[in-house]
């Protein structure tokens, strides 16, 4: 998420109870397309917890969006826990400043394609809003890209590779390079109106998808935080995300677009304000209201 902190942590959930979770599963599990999902980087998680934790956001998705496979050793234990659980998979790599730490997370993918059947990974994403950031250039970029295509195709493995970046970042270098295209929006962080998040959101998705030549364009980070200080014309709150997820949903449903929604429970290590806040289940993995339900189950 940009205008944030953490990029690739999500919070290490407090348990949400199998029973609960499945009762729920019947009637929300294909709510998202996908959710972002990453752990706690200063406070590892086992794979039993990460299993727990998984299981909460099954209830309300078949697929989930990682950012790092090396940091807490979360490849191994994403694999193991979605392969487990039957959920599919976008396993992202993270792309900093640090090429050595780039080839660390190269090596660490060809290691789980020797060890994993791949047959749960529905991508690769290479970075996550590494061009926002600027920590590397649209050519560095391009390359990793192709080293990690290259790399998998050497060991077999024929999986499509994209890269996710913000709506205004995208070079030709690099879309020349990826199999498809992940693009982030905030409507909130550009300090919009909730009553115009959502046309501005499907504005920036038409200009990826202008520049995308023909390939297929995921919406890979959006959401709407419920609590905490407001941006400019942006309020946080429980209320505002309803009105922005039901009209995103609405949209992605109707127009028949891949949407990897930001993000289902709070990452409460980040503080009580708006970076905290994001998730439509508390971070106990309690729905922060009882109307979710209608809204995933007939947003239009």
């Amino acid at each position: 998420m940009f205008f944030g902190k953490h990029l690739f942590a999500i919070a290490a959930a407090s348990l949400f109870t199998v029973s609960s979770a499945l009762v729920i599963q019947k009637r929300d599990s294909n709510a998202f397309y996908a959710i972002n999902y990453g752990i706690d980087q200063n406070d590892c998680p086992t794979l039993s917890a990460i299993k727990q934790q998984l299981t909460t956001l099954k209830a309300y998705t078949t697929r989930i969006k990682t950012f790092t496979v090396t940091g807490c050793d979360e490849g191994n234990l994403i694999m193991q826990a979605t392969q487990s659980l039957g959920l599919r998979i976008y396993l992202g790599l993270w792309v900093g400043s640090d090429a050595n730490a780039f080839e660390a997370e190269k090596t660490k993918l060809i290691e789980l394609a020797h060890t994993y059947k791949f047959n749960n990974v529905d991508g690769i994403v290479v970075g996550s809003e590494a061009l926002y950031r600027g920590d590397v250039s649209p050519e560095t970029l391009a390359g990793y890209i192709s080293d990690v295509k290259k790399s998998l195709s050497d060991a077999g493995v024929n999986v499509p590779v994209a890269t996710a970046d913000v709506y205004y970042k995208w070079d030709p270098a690099v879309v020349a390079q990826v199999d498809f295209l992940m693009m982030n929006a905030f409507p909130y962080w550009e300090g919009v109106t909730v009553d115009n998040a959502v046309s501005t959101l499907f504005n920036h998705y038409d200009h990826v998808k202008s520049l995308s030549t023909g390939k297929p364009v995921v919406i890979g980070e959006t959401g709407w935080p419920t609590h905490g200080a407001s941006f400019e014309a942006a309020v946080a709150s429980v209320p505002n995300q309803q009105t922005y997820m039901k009209g995103v949903l609405c949209e992605v449903r109707q127009k028949n677009i891949d949407l990897c929604w930001f993000e289902g429970l709070d990452e409460a290590y980040k503080g009580s304000d708006v970076e905290g806040n994001w998730g439509f289940l508390d971070a106990s993995g309690n729905p922060k209201s009882s109307d979710y339900s209608s809204i995933f189950q007939n947003p239009c």
